[in-house]
């Protein structure tokens, strides 16, 4: 029987995580796979373990007295999964419930072929079951450009293909354990903390020469933004100026990473014309601690560290 790993990393967030355990406690069993939580507790005021355990006795916590952001607390479970051996590990926002039979077909896909890497699914709002979140994802590499399908988009009937991507969300994915014992794929870039962490591991996962699949009848349901959108909105916005930070400093470090040097002048032109703007409308909208944190991430992103080795 096979081992699978489900990761879930919480900060401050245990109502979402207990519903999230609740729905994964009735996830479809199979004589092929044997599933087990990891619950990483990234520095929460509270701890979780004394809270939950009694009502989840199978889970494992893991406790970091610090948030290490997504990456690091992710990294905490990933790295006890490889080395107890377990064959996938499923990478699952706490802010999300799932559909019983959605690691099935994810683990189905997987085993159909060993060139696959990194499998997701279809993910719909929590509190808008027909409104897509994500139905898949593109990349446009003469501008550097990731985009979401589907993203808002009501239905139930449309995107329903079986599609090979160029990356997954790191909403939730599944992993094939062998890219990081057999072939050298190192951990979650800690550099990005949180956004595009999952784009810039996709790419290393194709770089190794695997594939990347959107598997539509799996299906799970996501808040979106929960930790880091504010509950009212300020001066500033939902978003606070951090994850604006954060956002625009790893799409340079994505793009000083994995542009080749004959796409540079239209991604160039591209992402310069897109911060400008970015400026400008923060400027327009009196949003100023935005808008420092635009060109601090512009600085940052462009002379700091981005590699992972």
């Amino acid at each position: 029987m096979k081992k699978i790993a489900v990761i879930l990393v919480d900060w401050n967030g245990i109502e979402v995580t207990r519903e999230c355990l609740r729905s994964l406690s009735f996830m479809d069993t199979s004589t092929e796979y044997d599933v087990k939580v990891l619950l990483v507790d990234n520095g929460s005021e509270d701890p979780l373990q004394p809270l939950l355990q009694e009502e989840y006795p199978n889970v494992i916590f893991f406790r970091s007295e610090k948030n290490l952001g997504f990456t690091g607390g992710k990294n905490i479970a990933l790295r006890y999964s490889i080395e107890n051996d377990f064959e996938y590990t499923v990478l699952l926002n706490n802010d999300t419930t799932v559909r019983q039979d959605f690691i099935t077909y994810l683990f189905d896909a997987m085993e159909s072929n060993t060139s696959i890497g990194i499998v997701q699914p279809k993910i719909f709002f929590q509190h808008s079951i027909r409104k897509l979140w994500n139905a898949g994802n593109l990349y446009f590499k003469w501008f550097g450009i990731t985009k979401t399908i589907g993203y808002g988009k009501k239905t139930l009937t449309e995107f329903n293909s079986t599609m090979l991507m160029p990356w997954a969300t790191g909403c939730c994915m599944m992993i094939r354990n062998s890219l990081f014992k057999k072939d050298g794929l190192s951990l979650l870039n800690e550099h990005y903390e949180t956004y595009y962490e999952d784009v810039e591991f996709s790419f290393r996962v194709r770089k190794l020469g695997y594939l990347i699949y959107f598997i539509p009848k799996a299906i799970i349901n996501h808040v979106a933004g929960y930790i880091q959108n504010a509950k009212e909105e300020n001066a500033e916005g939902r978003a606070s100026p951090h994850i604006v930070y954060l956002n625009s400093r790893n799409k340079i470090f994505f793009l000083r990473q994995f542009t080749p040097w004959y796409f540079f002048p239209s991604v160039f032109a591209y992402q310069f014309t897109y911060y400008f703007l970015l400026i400008c409308r923060f400027a327009f909208m009196g949003r100023f601690n935005k808008l420092k944190m635009v060109l601090l991430a512009i600085k940052d992103g462009i002379l700091k560290p981005y590699n992972i080795n």
